[in-house]
């Protein structure tokens, strides 16, 4: 069987984003970024027997012991990709760019074996690069078509394609917006959306005139004066509930839906996804969700866009759907969550994936956190049925320049439980483990 190699950055938004569009205003949050960058550690969910898994910062031994012993039979590696010339710029590059650059005779780039499948968390600037330098397969969409089904301007264009409810517009002026939100306005809060905004990151809420202005002037100010203006409006929806499709576009066009997964989100920001309830898949089967999953897979197609998708969408206090919030065409959490189930394939057991917001106490060693899991007997094993599964070890304790006590990370984990009770009984759990192993836990 062809190996596979699995790689990619999360956030791709980021990359996508062209150096000319104004942004809103925000707060750099340099912590987070490595947070971030670890996440490919979760790509091991996708990983069949013989595959390769690169990470940017290497993966920790024991964590990689570990996923061994629950049967993922992955090569990956274990130091971080470095180029020669290091330096801050280097934090700049994502992944495939940094697989252009790597020495091939360096540990990273000799896991790669030619004629091998790449499988990436998404298309990106430099990602054809890689495929011709390690002469990987198969063909992978073209970068600017991705660019562009991932803005969020073409997520409303396309619910004018399919007839579904908009109240997104789109503007690509200083006047326009002061104009467009002063109407908005006299309806209700609404949202601006930065054309790449991702996980809560570029969304701003405007509930009055003296936000909108102030953030006018932001956008007028020196910082973005001779940069391009074009985000999406939207009336704030009245959200009773998060839910999202994930589906698979084929080269050839055929389009397959894996999964309907139920989020709970912090405001705009990822929290967790869930297995959805038997009364929401009563509901979508009713108003033809997923005929409207396929019709945008198929116009995703017609605009030159296959491979992997999750669309958005919410379930509001009126009781009706916005089935197309936003189309985001990548790989996904919640994708993350469905390979998950599929490895566990128990009907009788559910799965939440969660994040833990972390602060590591300067001894704080992930072999420790291990242990402590499984002397408290809630770490999950081939064994089995229920348990902490931890997904990720760079993210608790993400590289940078200083490692000072209190430094900020998350443990990404899949719990895996029988019903609402243990589900809590494993959560609490998992707090005091982390506690006695150096990190306290930041959720609320």
């Amino acid at each position: 069987m062809k190996t596979t190699v699995h790689c990619g950055s999360f956030e791709s938004e980021r990359y996508w984003r062209e150096k000319d569009l104004a942004a809103l205003p925000s707060i750099p949050d340099l912590s987070g970024m490595s947070i971030v960058q670890a996440m490919d550690e979760m790509l091991f969910v996708f990983c069949g027997s013989g595959d390769v898994l690169l990470t940017r910062y290497g993966m920790n031994r024991a964590q990689v012991d570990y996923l061994h012993s629950l049967g993922y039979a992955f090569t990956t590696n274990f130091d971080p990709m470095t180029l020669k010339e290091e330096g801050a710029a280097q934090e700049s590059l994502n992944v495939f760019e940094l697989l252009d650059r790597l020495d091939p005779e360096g540990p990273s780039a000799r896991l790669i074996p030619g004629g091998a499948s790449l499988s990436p968390f998404a298309v990106l600037p430099g990602t054809h690069d890689a495929l011709r330098r390690y002469r990987l397969l198969p063909e992978l969409p073209d970068e600017q078509t991705v660019r562009k089904v991932n803005t969020k301007s073409y997520s409303i264009a396309m619910r004018d394609r399919l007839s579904l409810p908009n109240v997104g517009l789109v503007v690509d002026s200083v006047h326009e917006l002061l104009h467009t939100g002063l109407l908005l306005l006299e309806k209700g809060p609404f949202l601006i959306k930065d054309e790449y905004g991702v996980s809560g990151k570029g969304n701003q809420l405007v509930d009055s005139e003296r936000t909108l202005r102030r953030i006018a002037g932001y956008l007028e100010s020196g910082r973005n004066k001779e940069k391009r203006i074009r985000f999406v409006l939207e009336l704030l929806l009245d959200r009773e509930m998060d839910f999202s499709c994930q589906f698979h576009i084929e080269q050839a066009g055929a389009i397959s839906i894996l999964s309907v997964q139920q989020l709970v989100n912090n405001g705009f920001s990822f929290g967790e996804s869930q297995s959805p309830d038997k009364a929401l898949l009563d509901r979508l089967e009713r108003e033809n969700y997923c005929e409207i999953m396929h019709s945008i897979g198929r116009n995703l197609y017609e605009d030159g866009y296959y491979g992997d998708v999750c669309v958005d969408s919410m379930l509001l206090r009126d009781g009706s759907i916005a089935p197309l919030v936003e189309i985001n065409a990548r790989k996904s959490m919640s994708l993350i969550k469905h390979s998950v189930d599929r490895y566990l394939n128990r009907e009788d057991i559910h799965t939440v994936l969660i994040q833990v917001p972390l602060v590591s106490m300067g001894e704080a060693r992930y072999e420790v956190l291990l242990r402590h899991l499984e002397q408290a007997d809630i770490l999950f094993g081939a064994g089995n049925g229920e348990g902490v599964i931890p997904l990720t070890s760079g993210t608790l304790y993400p590289p940078g320049k200083e490692r000072p006590s209190g430094s900020k990370g998350k443990l990404y984990a899949a719990l895996a439980y029988r019903d609402a009770a243990h589900k809590q009984e494993l959560s609490v759990k998992l707090d005091e483990v982390l506690q006695s192993s150096g990190y306290t836990s930041l959720r609320k």
